[in-house]
C-alpha cells in the first residue's frame, strides 16, 4: 500500500483512534498486526521473513546479555548474521548468476526466475537497525528487550519500515512503552507533517522527476549541455523532497499513534559545508555511521599512539564510512564512487582545517558562508551522477553539461509568435520554464520553512502563515492529485 494513497492516511488515522481507545495492555497486540497488514499488501512472504528475521537478532539480544565470556564473538555473529541475510536478498544479482551457471553444469536447469530471491522491503535500514540494537546491548547502553511482541514492533513497525528512518532500540523502546496521548495538538501536529510530506512528494520530487527524459541518464550524449545541467538539478532536488516527503509523511503517521520518529532531513541543501551536510542528510543513517564505524575507527587508531596510526586517523575513517554507505546503497562500482567522493570531500575539510583552523559558521561573513554553500550544494549535485547512474554514462553525462547549444533566436520568436509548427519546447534549445519555474518554488518553500537553520513545522507557522500555506499546498495538491497518481518512493529501491 503506497503511504502517499488517501486509504492508507485514513486507516492510519482510524487505526490510530483505535490504538488509543485500546487498554494498555492490547496496544501492542494492535500495532503489530497492523504492521504485519501492511507487510501483507506488499508480499505475505515478506511476514514470514522479517519474522525469523526478528527472531533472529531477539535471541541474539538476550544471548549477548547473558554471555559471561565470548560476548565479542556473539556481536560479531550477530553482525555477520545481519549483513548476510541482507547480502543474501538485496545482492542476489551478485551471486545469483553464477549459481545459476554452476547449476547448469551439474545439469540442473533452473527457471528464469526459478532462483529470484524476494528482497523484503525496508530490510536495508532493518539490518543496520538490527547491529546497533546488537551492539548497544553488548556496550549495556540499554537491556536486551525480554517482550518479544515489542521488539518485533521495533522491528517492523510499519511506519519507519519502507525507507526507515534508522531508529535506535534505546529511543524507540521507551517511547512505545510510553505513547503520547492524541489530543488537539498531537493531532494538528501529525497532519501538518503528513501535509507538508505529500507537498514535497507530490507537487516537488513526482514532478520534478516527470520532467526529466529518463533517456537522459541512459544516452546523455544525445542532449545539450543547458538541458543536461538543468536536469540534474531537477533530479538533486527531486531525490531530497521524495526522500524527505516520505519521512516527514510516516514521521505525522507515527505521531497520530503517539510516537515519535527521528526526522531524517534538516534543509540539506542549505549546508555550508560537508560535515554539516551529513547532519542534515538522511541523519538517522549518517549518525549511525559516525557512531558504529567512524568513531570506532577513529578511536582505535588513535589509540595506538604511532604517527603512522594519526596520519591513519584523518584519513581512514571519512573514506571507510562513506565508502560503507555507498556499499549500504548498493553493491556497484558507481555507488562505491559518490561514497568515495562524499569521502574525498570530507577528507578534504579535515585536512585543510589542519592546516588553517575553520572560521566557525557564525563568524563567518556572508561572503565565506555563501562561498561555503555554493561549493558544498555544486559538488554534491555533481556527486548524485555516479549515484543515478554507471560510471561511464556518468562520465559522458558530466562532458555533455559542458556544451551548451546557443539557443536560435528567430526559432524562439517564431516560437512565441505561434508561427511555427514546432509544438513542444525541446527544440528550442532553452530549459524547461516550468522546470525552473519548479526548481525555484522549491528553493522558496525550503526558505519559508527555515528559521535559524532549522526545519519548523506547518503547524509552528503564525495563524495567518499557516492559513495561506495550508491553503495554497492543498490546491496544489489537489491538481497534482488529479493530474497522475504518486510514484513509488526513490528509496524504497534501498
Amino acid at each position: 500500500m503506497n503511504v502517499t494513497s488517501l486509504l492508507f492516511l485514513a486507516l492510519s488515522l482510524l487505526a490510530a483512534l483505535v490504538y488509543h481507545k485500546l487498554p494498555a495492555k492490547w496496544r501492542n497486540a494492535w500495532l503489530l498486526a497492523l504492521s504485519a497488514a501492511f507487510l501483507a499488501t506488499w508480499s505475505w512472504q515478506f511476514i514470514l521473513v522479517l519474522l525469523v528475521f526478528g527472531l533472529i537478532n531477539y535471541a541474539l539480544g538476550l544471548r549477548i546479555e547473558s554471555a559471561q565470556t565470548k560476548k565479542k564473538a556473539w556481536v560479531l555473529l550477530g553482525i555477520i548474521a545481519n549483513l548476510g541475510i541482507l547480502f543474501i536478498f538485496k545482492y542476489d544479482q551478485f551471486y545469483l548468476p553464477a549459481l545459476a551457471r554452476l547449476l547448469e553444469r551439474m545439469g540442473v536447469q533452473a527457471l528464469s526466475d526459478g532462483l529470484k530471491i524476494l528482497l523484503p522491503v525496508g530490510l536495508s535500514f532493518l539490518a543496520v537497525q538490527a547491529v546497533s540494537y546488537l551492539v548497544d546491548v553488548s556496550n549495556k547502553r540499554l537491556p536486551a528487550e525480554k517482550d518479544l511482541v515489542k521488539f518485533l514492533i521495533y522491528t517492523v513497525y510499519f511506519p519507519k519500515l519502507l525507507s526507515g528512518p534508522v531508529e535506535r532500540a534505546r529511543q524507540f523502546l521507551p517511547r512505545l512503552a510510553n505513547p503520547l496521548p492524541l489530543d488537539r495538538q498531537i493531532f494538528e501536529r501529525g497532519l501538518s507533517l503528513v501535509l507538508t510530506g505529500l507537498f514535497r512528494k507530490i507537487f516537488f520530487a513526482d514532478a520534478l522527476f516527470r520532467m526529466i527524459p529518463e533517456a537522459a541518464f541512459l544516452t546523455p550524449q544525445g542532449y545539450i549541455g543547458q538541458n543536461l545541467v538543468f536536469w540534474l538539478l531537477g533530479y538533486a532536488f527531486a531525490l531530497y523532497n521524495d526522500f524527505a516527503g516520505y519521512t516527514s509523511i510516516v514521521r505525522g503517521v507515527s505521531l497520530w499513534f503517539g510516537i515519535e520518529l527521528t526526522n531524517n532531513f534538516n534543509l540539506p541543501y542549505f549546508s555550508h559545508n560537508f560535515t554539516e551536510f551529513w547532519t542534515r542528510w538522511h541523519i538517522s543513517l549518517s549518525n549511525w555511521l559516525r557512531d558504529y564505524i567512524f568513531f570506532p575507527l577513529s578511536r582505535g587508531l588513535m589509540r595506538r599512539k604511532t604517527n603512522l596510526a594519526n596520519a591513519a586517523a584523518i584519513v581512514v575513517p571519512p573514506l571507510a564510512t562513506m565508502l560503507a554507505s555507498g556499499l549500504w546503497h548498493g553493491l556497484g562500482w558507481n555507488l562505491l564512487v559518490w561514497g568515495g567522493l562524499h569521502g574525498l570531500y570530507l577528507l578534504g575539510e579535515r585536512l585543510i582545517g589542519l592546516v588553517k583552523r575553520p572560521v566557525p559558521l557564525q563568524d563567518q561573513n556572508f561572503i565565506q558562508k555563501t562561498i561555503g554553500l555554493g561549493v558544498t550544494f555544486i559538488l554534491t549535485v555533481l556527486a548524485w551522477l555516479p549515484f543515478r547512474m554507471s560510471l561511464p554514462v556518468a562520465l559522458q553525462y558530466l562532458e555533455g553539461m559542458f556544451k551548451w547549444v546557443k539557443p536560435d533566436r528567430y526559432l524562439i520568436l517564431a516560437y512565441i509568435r505561434q508561427t511555427t509548427p514546432v509544438q513542444s519546447w525541446a527544440p528550442l534549445d532553452l530549459p524547461n520554464p516550468v522546470l525552473l519555474l519548479l526548481l525555484l518554488l522549491a528553493v522558496i518553500f525550503d526558505l519559508l520553512v527555515s528559521r535559524k537553520g532549522q526545519e519548523k513545522e506547518l503547524v509552528s507557522f503564525h495563524t495567518l502563515g499557516k492559513v495561506i500555506l495550508l491553503v495554497v499546498m492543498l490546491l496544489l495538491l489537489l491538481v497534482s492529485l488529479f493530474a497522475d497518481s504518486a510514484a513509488p518512493f526513490v528509496y524504497q529501491g534501498f
